[in-house]
């Protein structure tokens, strides 16, 4: 599988601009640090839910990628349905990938 978005998500944590989970997401974007939040196809709906109100009130932008266990493993960790990037460079990158079709199956 070639998925250059999760590429472009494993250099983000490489690089220390991601908060990985709900909790560490939603301190991000409560501190307006967050560019763009990544979200796992089968986040339960509570979270998503907290999220998407969450990304709402602070207009950031929202993708939803692949399963948990897929993201989480791009991350580098366990059962992390939500990955926030920190960077807006790497954000504006993960954005151009999902809109031009980056997942390449």
């Amino acid at each position: 599988m070639n998925d250059r978005i999760l590429g472009m998500v494993g250099l983000a944590v490489r690089a220390k601009k991601v908060s990985t989970g709900v909790f560490l997401t939603e301190k991000a974007l409560d501190e307006g640090t967050c560019e763009l939040v990544i979200m796992s196809e089968d986040i339960g709906q509570s979270n998503k839910r907290k999220i998407e109100n969450k990304c709402r009130e602070w207009n950031v932008p929202i993708i939803c990628h692949r399963d948990k266990q897929t993201l989480s493993h791009a991350a580098g960790k366990k059962d992390m349905p939500v990955i926030g990037i920190l960077d807006h460079g790497f954000a504006e990158a993960i954005a151009k990938l999902k809109n031009n079709g980056g997942a390449d199956k």
